[in-house]
């Protein structure tokens, strides 16, 4: 840790998660709540930062201090008779998932990234492919503990401090640094779960098949393609599992070791198919594999959860330049027609999306939070030349039709965009001016979006 008597830390070049946005910052663990406290209050900017798995600016500050808690720095993991554990928010789910398995336990909300941190999930207002169900963090969220920037550290939660409760979770470490938090627990009921898959023909039964799915199993995604001509526009593939609800009548919940199916490494010639022709070549072959193989499979249950960890090192076939993900919310009304426009829009450009996911989504609060009643479209974009006029054109479309995109993804939006798909904006804003006046807590996302 870096205190006020000692040398400063050096700067480093700080990456977001997906690479395409750096700053120039210092990075300084704490090992204890009064190192937090003390780094906190000196002078200049900060910002916490738990892995960096935010995509975009977020969890950057140009010039700044990046400020990480390690998780030795709160207590351990504790057990309430509620159906809860207090957890520091420095753990991972990485490290918390295989704990609670010991116990029977696991969490009902979780997204696709093990790395996450439990402060970066609730500051994200994270959310998985069950969010219809189950809701997101939020929904599953007791109470928080949080470092103010003045160095008060308070708990709030849904009757005791209200207010900074709903603005944190969402609010993208704005508010302060969470140190622990209260979550929701249930039974893990099943380490496998039988998955069914459905190949789609066309757009309009992908979305079909989400929606038929999604009343019947508890994790329901879609994987589109874009790329086709015609009438084999928006096939896809629909996959859908309850692992959680599988063997509920005859099984009761027990400790049990959940090891981690560690990811394999994708061959360096990856990257090379990263053009329109290769990307088209891949979905093709991967929906005609999927034809061949429908029907229902057994899976373990974290690769049904975390796709992205079946292969470890898949960021690198981005590099240098990195790529963007747009996450958009697309009210239920609209979805049809807007999600036939946005992935359009999507294949207009020099390169094709390398991946698309569309999930159902119900309401949701909080208020920076992302979710609420519709379908999310997530489309993965390499960098390069265009990509970005791409992606403000997609945001346009997205707040005409009053959605929103995901503020973990974002790294595109502007200040008049944002305002409008945020109407909790003001409430956040005169929040946050309560409780930082000087403005010290600040990252690049909040400079660029004016929040």
């Amino acid at each position: 840790m870096s205190t006020g008597d000692e040398e400063p830390q050096p700067w480093s070049i700080v990456s977001g998660w997906t690479g395409n946005c750096r700053s120039r910052s210092r990075l300084i663990r704490c090992s204890s709540i009064d190192d937090l406290r003390t780094i906190i209050q000196q002078p200049g900017r900060w910002l916490p930062r738990g892995a960096g798995c935010s995509y975009g600016d977020a969890a950057i500050l140009e010039e700044g201090r990046l400020v990480h808690l390690d998780d030795e720095a709160t207590d351990e993991q504790k057990q309430s008779a509620s159906g809860s554990v207090t957890v520091s928010a420095a753990v991972t789910l990485r490290t918390l998932l295989p704990a609670l398995a010991t116990r029977g336990l696991t969490l009902p909300v979780v997204p696709g990234v093990l790395d996450a941190t439990i402060g970066g999930i609730v500051a994200a207002d994270a959310h998985g492919k069950n969010h219809l169900t189950r809701g997101s963090i939020r929904d599953v969220t007791d109470s928080l503990r949080l470092m103010l920037p003045s160095g008060d550290l308070i708990d709030c939660d849904r009757s005791d401090g209200t207010d900074l409760f709903e603005a944190t979770i969402g609010g993208m470490g704005l508010t302060g640094m969470i140190t622990e938090a209260t979550l929701q627990v249930i039974p893990l009921l099943a380490q496998t779960v039988r998955v069914e898959q459905i190949a789609t023909s066309d757009l309009e039964s992908s979305l079909n098949q989400l929606r038929l799915l999604s009343q019947h199993h508890e994790h329901v995604a879609a994987w589109l393609d874009p790329t086709p001509r015609g009438a084999a526009f928006g096939r896809g593939i629909v996959v859908a599992g309850s692992p959680y609800l599988e063997h509920q009548q005859s099984q009761m919940a027990h400790p049990r070791n959940w090891e981690l199916t560690p990811g394999s490494t994708l061959p360096p010639l990856v990257a090379s198919l990263l053009t329109p022709v290769g990307i088209s070549c891949h979905n093709t072959l991967r929906h005609l594999r999927a034809r061949f193989r429908r029907g229902t499979s057994t899976w373990k249950l974290d690769r049904l959860l975390f796709p992205l960890e079946r292969w470890k090192n898949w960021k690198q076939i981005y590099k240098p330049a990195g790529f963007h993900q747009h996450q958009s919310l697309v009210p239920a009304a609209v979805c049809d027609v807007v999600i036939r426009q946005l992935l359009e829009m999507s294949v207009s450009g020099g390169c094709p999306p390398t991946l698309v996911v569309l999930k159902m989504m119900r309401g949701g609060s909080g208020w920076l939070s992302f979710p609420d009643e519709g379908m999310t479209l997530s489309m993965d974009f390499r960098c390069e030349e265009g990509t970005v006029d791409l992606l403000r054109q997609l945001d346009e479309r997205v707040a005409q039709e009053q959605g929103r995109v995901y503020l973990a993804k974002d790294s595109t939006l502007t200040p008049e965009l944002f305002r409008a798909m945020y109407p909790d904006l003001g409430r956040f804003q005169k929040l946050r001016q309560q409780f930082d006046p000087q403005q010290k807590l600040n990252s690049e996302l909040s400079l660029r979006l004016k929040i």
